[in-house]
């Protein structure tokens, strides 16, 4: 009986860090974001798209391992992924995806959301798809996967009305720019060396990115892209401040626009991180990768704040900018322990 407490107990850990939970409030969250951008603020509504896109961040990564397991069975820095390792097997992962697929259209229609908002909800998955089956055989997949990303916020907004408010759609653009810059900068930056041994051309691959001994030679023109990418983000985000959309103080206190330098300092920072952190020091990219997600997705909060106060409270404000610090860091304690490193 003991062991089979114990198998049953690791086929779970191995669901959990096949579905990566520490990354799950961002796609979580989009919808959520978009349609309170556009002036929702019924709480059932709003937890029906947050459990949409909590099930949208489990049908990409479960099916992007699915599609990926040969890609992946060569890579030793992955070596110990459920479906590389054999935990899981990929009848079970097809099952997960397309379970998360099927419950997220459930709650669609329990929740009685507008045809526009249905046909925003199906470009998402197909384009998720697309990038899933296609990122290890064309360049520039990304873009696919971050225009899925911006559908789903728009998704979101599209659950409340037919226009869509100038706050939404750049709030949506936020999510699309910062999916560009984790996937197609850092996320392939950290594997160029095993992209090249398998004939895989990814983007900064084509920008000149390769690598020579132990290596790896960043070029000028993928440095200018990736800093572009990363400063429109900046600008993008910044927008509702510079629009008047939302307010750089909350109850006369400039907490926003304080809070707003200090993460966009660190993700400056970050971003200096990925860029020049040697192929030897992988680890070390990776968490500077984790710290720049986890902060690009703080800046929504903090950025909308004066709006969520306005609409949501001060408590449930402060509960959710909460979260997104908490979550992420005990998730990855709990699966990784002290390093804090995931199977990427």
């Amino acid at each position: 009986m003991i062991f089979i407490g114990g198998e049953k107990v690791g086929r779970l850990r191995a669901y959990v860090k096949l579905i990566r939970p520490y990354g799950i409030l961002f796609l979580g969250f989009t919808p959520v974001f978009g349609a309170i951008c556009n002036g929702e603020c019924d709480g059932f509504r709003l937890g029906m798209l947050l459990l949409i896109g909590l099930l949208t961040h489990v049908f990409v990564f479960v099916q992007n391992d699915y599609y990926d397991v040969e890609v992946d069975n060569k890579s030793r820095y992955v070596a110990d992924r459920p479906l590389t390792s054999g935990s899981l097997i990929q009848r079970q992962a097809i099952l997960l995806f397309s379970s998360a697929f099927l419950l997220a259209y459930g709650l669609f229609f329990v929740a009685l959301f507008t045809w526009q908002a249905l046909l925003f909800l199906f470009a998402t998955f197909l384009l998720m798809t697309v990038y899933n089956k296609y990122s290890k055989r064309i360049t520039g997949m990304e873009y696919i996967l971050s225009t899925g990303v911006f559908t789903l916020g728009l998704f979101g907004a599209f659950t409340v009305s037919e226009t869509i408010s100038p706050l939404a759609l750049i709030i949506s653009f936020v999510g699309f720019l910062q999916w560009l810059f984790s996937v197609g900068v850092s996320a392939n930056l950290k594997d160029v060396e095993y992209d090249a041994r398998l004939g895989i051309r990814t983007t900064p691959m084509l920008l000149g990115v390769k690598v020579i001994d132990t290596t790896l030679i960043k070029p000028p023109l993928f440095l200018v892209y990736s800093s572009s990418i990363q400063l429109l983000f900046l600008f993008t985000v910044s927008l509702p401040f510079l629009l008047g959309l939302t307010m750089i103080t909350v109850r006369n206190l400039p907490i926003p626009l304080l809070c707003f330098l200090l993460v966009a300092f660190v993700m400056l920072f970050t971003t200096w991180g990925i860029l020049t952190i040697p192929l030897e020091k992988r680890a070390t990219m990776l968490r500077y990768e984790g710290a720049h997600e986890g902060f690009a997705l703080l800046l929504i909060p903090i950025v909308l704040m004066s709006h969520l106060v306005d609409h949501l409270g001060v408590l449930t404000t402060l509960g959710i900018i909460l979260l997104f610090i908490l979550w992420p860091l005990s998730i990855l304690r709990l699966l990784y322990g002290k390093t804090m490193i995931p199977l990427e």
